[in-house]
């Protein structure tokens, strides 16, 4: 399979197209195109949280304990003092970095229902519902940073598929067909609970009305040039050539 530098390195191409696509059709502003591209890492990442070894999963759950950490302790009252303040963070970090991590590496098996596209569906509707519930982002941006989560989990998992041939033989690896598959064989379970819990995810999601209405119009696409019809960069050359204009006259009256 695909090591942590190569799924790091797609995932920020990927998302680095996907995000200037989207800010060249004036769908996004520069904030939640910075946003899209992070979430989409973070998605190119997800698929190998089930590796207990595995760098992503040690980030995961570090950065997930500290934010939650931090959510936990803004929702206590005012007048706690910074020792309080403090004890309940650690305590809310010490929980869910060790006591969740240690129960969630018993509970998965590495190539298994996580890393899968049912899983992408779910970090993307996970990271959808986060963003509109918690952070009060609007409806459309939650759906398109849960798009670029799902976007970023599905390039992974097409990355490690293509790492299952040997191009040169021409042949199949043993890993073949363990990274892009709607479920788990050996795991029947997980996969009948993975699709239920894609249910409830969608029942809670934001409204998704924008979101499709500018998406599945064609004007929205119409608006995207991928080269100049005429000369290349001419309103970076038109600034340059007005602030050349600018110095000689300043030199001029000197």
């Amino acid at each position: 399979m695909a090591d942590f530098k190569t799924h790091l390195t797609v995932a920020s191409i990927g998302s680095s197209i996907a995000a200037t696509m989207l800010f060249a059709s004036a769908i996004a502003s520069p904030r939640e195109v910075v946003l899209y591209f992070i979430l989409g890492v973070v998605g190119g990442l997800l698929p190998d949280i089930d590796s207990d070894n595995s760098l992503t999963v040690r980030l995961v759950f570090t950065f997930s304990a500290t934010l939650i950490s931090f959510l936990i302790m803004f929702r206590q009252l005012v007048d706690n003092t910074v020792i309080e303040l403090f004890i309940i963070w650690s305590a809310s970090f010490v929980f869910i970095k060790f006591f969740i991590f240690s129960l969630f590496t018993k509970l998965t098996v590495h190539r298994g229902i996580i890393h899968s596209i049912p899983a992408a569906v779910v970090f993307g509707c996970m990271a959808a519902i986060g963003l509109n519930r918690v952070f009060h982002f609007n409806d459309f941006v939650s759906w398109m940073a849960g798009g670029f989560v799902f976007g970023g989990s599905i390039l992974h998992l097409i990355l490690d598929e293509l790492y299952s041939f040997n191009f040169l033989s021409l042949k199949m690896k043993k890993s073949s067909g363990t990274a892009f598959k709607f479920g788990s064989i050996g795991n029947i379970k997980a996969t009948i609970c993975i699709y239920m819990l894609i249910a409830v995810l969608f029942v809670a999601m934001p409204s998704h009305n924008r979101f499709f209405s500018v998406m599945f119009t064609l004007q929205t696409y119409e608006r995207i040039e991928f080269f100049p019809s005429g000369k290349w960069f001419s309103q970076l050359c038109a600034e340059l050539e007005k602030t050349d204009i600018l110095k000689n006259k300043h030199t001029e009256r000197l």
